[in-house]
């Protein structure tokens, strides 16, 4: 990412916004990660993740749309985040609770730092959502996030990348989940699993299960179509 690119998504965060403290040590080999940049390397990875001036910023990686500031402190030798900022503009981010939202920046963070001690998310042990990740990981060292949002933002987004990248991608999954979830009302939120290979994050695949994780109602793997 460019950055001019990413001077613009920084300096366009809200100036409507929610925060808590955090108190996160990182080491210098995760910071030096941070400060290179995380960025989506495929349409089902959702975030880019960059430091500018002294803050870290996740934005989504369709929209450019900042969600996230969390501030970098460094003393003698420790470098923490301190203070987490969440966008509370509702034309970008719907969210409200903010324990949530602090819950899922610490699943985020914890993921692409391939920690296990920020955030622990008990849902991983629904006996559905276990076996599907036991299933995975006998190949592959996997990444996971658990997350839930309600059904008519799912078919949005997916929509939405079909209407405006359909010349580049395919989106597999899309009619099982839509007819598999018209029992529910729209605002039904599906719980959701994306896993993808930590060797090759680009192999990944988000699954989508009802709230109590007892059924599967489809899953979603978006290709990059092949070059002509």
């Amino acid at each position: 990412m460019k950055t001019e690119r990413k001077i613009k998504i920084a300096e366009a965060f809200s100036n409507k916004y929610a925060e808590t403290e955090l108190d996160i040590d990182l080491s210098q080999k995760e910071f030096e990660l941070l400060n290179r940049g995380i960025f989506a390397g495929s349409m089902d990875e959702k975030w880019n993740i960059f430091i500018h001036k002294d803050s870290l910023f996740f934005a989504r990686s369709w929209t450019d749309n900042c969600i996230y500031k969390a501030d970098l402190e460094t003393k003698r030798s420790r470098i923490k985040l301190c203070n987490l900022k969440v966008t509370r503009n509702t034309d970008e981010y719907k969210g409200t609770d903010l324990k949530s939202d602090t819950e899922l920046f610490k699943e985020l963070l914890q993921m692409y730092l391939d920690r296990e001690d920020l955030y622990i998310d008990n849902r991983v042990n629904l006996p559905l959502i276990k076996a599907t990740i036991e299933k995975y990981s006998n190949k592959n060292k996997l990444r996971k996030i658990i997350g839930s949002q309600s059904i008519e933002l799912n078919l949005l987004i997916y929509n939405s990348l079909i209407e405006s990248s359909s010349d580049y991608i395919i989106v597999n999954g899309l009619e099982e989940l839509t007819n598999n979830t018209k029992k529910y009302d729209l605002k039904y939120e599906l719980l959701s699993l994306h896993i993808s290979n930590k060797e090759n994050p680009k192999d990944s695949t988000t699954f989508f299960f009802n709230q109590d994780g007892t059924e599967l109602l489809g899953q979603i793997t978006i290709y990059k179509k092949a070059s002509r």
